[in-house]
């Protein structure tokens, strides 16, 4: 049996393609371009086609080669941004996150903080030079100082700002993120319980040595067992009557949680409600601000709102002024008072767990969580 015959090979010209039809014997001609993989006709005439490819073979073979080249140099420059202006670029897309609701404007102000010591000494650094290595030395020295905590929030944020930095382009996505390796920093407790005696001794010194929004504050802070900003940022506004019932309403800076909190709950180890502290904050100055300025000092108007790390820096003059020894303990700051207030409660028989805004932790909690969406309604009793 014959063998079949081979095909005619026309050119081997590359991206060139020709091909005979059978039953007219005429050439058909075909470039094919790189750049997207598409066919081109070219003329039929055999030679003067194929010069016409090795002519584009050198065309596009050259456009190709410069966009090689600009891709390369594009990426080194990338990869060669300094720690100061990724810095820079990153808390662009931070502010971005925050104008669509993504973060809050007090995690952004933590963020910025956290990377002041950063730039202090990288900020000329190539990011990419940056690595696990120079992170835990860096690191190292804050724990060393005895400052654990403050370690913890720059490699929590230096973790975050690789991820971005790799998402961007700007540190090679093949390699682990360098801050997320580092070893957590250890923290030790080192700030005292605030206890019921302190807290009383607290409160009659400020009554007597600070302004009355301070002492009031103090007060707002143990019978809601909330938090520093939820305290500070208190309005008359917050309180609302839900069914014949008056309410404070509280909606947690840190969670979200939506609290109702009766008026009437008293603290009966401090013999005090929360209505009498908002009885108190009733004066001769009309404000919307349970605690407020109540004449002009510097930039101040009576009725301003009191800000609220002047309430943590007041509290901190007035635990220090007992003179109290606190042996290898730091003195209890703003936030003890709501620890204090869930151990006083407790003793109450008051669901702290509603009080506080906390999440139980089970399954079948999990399931029912309103997400956000419902009011925990804190009763006053357990």
């Amino acid at each position: 049996m014959a063998p079949r015959p081979r095909k005619r090979r026309y050119t081997n010209t590359p991206n060139f393609y020709v091909k005979r039809d059978s039953r007219t014997g005429k050439l058909s001609c075909q470039y094919k371009d790189l750049r997207t993989g598409k066919f081109h006709s070219l003329p039929s005439n055999l030679e003067e086609a194929e010069q016409m490819a090795r002519e584009l073979n050198v065309l596009i073979g050259h456009e190709l080669l410069e966009a090689e080249k600009k891709a390369i140099l594009e990426m080194n420059n990338s990869l060669n941004i300094t720690v100061g202006n990724w810095v820079k670029e990153y808390m662009e897309i931070q502010q971005e996150k925050l104008k669509r609701g993504e973060m809050k404007p007090s995690t952004l102000e933590q963020r910025k903080w956290s990377l002041n010591p950063v730039l202090a000494k990288y900020k000329n650094l190539r990011l990419s030079d940056l690595n696990t290595v120079t992170l835990s030395k860096f690191l190292k020295g804050y724990i060393e100082q005895g400052k654990a905590t403050m370690a913890q929030r720059i490699r929590s944020c230096m973790i975050d700002v690789f991820a971005e930095a790799i998402a961007a382009g700007h540190f090679p996505a093949d390699k682990p993120n360098p801050a997320s390796v580092t070893k957590m920093p250890r923290i030790r407790i080192k700030r005292a319980r605030l206890t019921l005696e302190v807290f009383k001794q607290v409160i009659e010194w400020s009554k007597q040595h600070q302004k009355p929004y301070l002492w009031r504050a103090y007060l707002l802070a143990i019978l809601t067992g909330q938090r520093l900003d939820d305290i500070g940022k208190a309005s008359f506004k917050d309180i609302k009557r839900v069914e014949g019932i008056r309410y404070l309403e509280v909606i947690q800076t840190k969670t979200g949680t939506k609290l109702l909190i009766p008026l009437e709950l008293r603290l009966e180890s401090i013999d005090c409600s929360i209505q009498d502290v908002i009885s108190m904050c009733r004066d001769r100055v009309v404000s919307p601000h349970l605690f407020h300025h109540i004449r002009r000092t510097g930039k101040t108007d009576p009725g301003d709102k009191v800000r609220t790390k002047s309430l943590s820096i007041g509290f901190a003059k007035a635990v220090r002024a007992l003179k109290i020894d606190w042996g290898d303990y730091d003195p209890p700051s703003f936030h003890e008072i709501r620890s204090l207030s869930e151990r006083e409660y407790k003793k109450q028989g008051i669901n702290t767990q509603h009080l506080l805004g906390h999440k139980h932790q089970t399954t079948t909690d999990t399931y029912a969580d309103p997400r956000g969406h419902d009011w925990i309604v804190v009763k006053m009793e357990g």
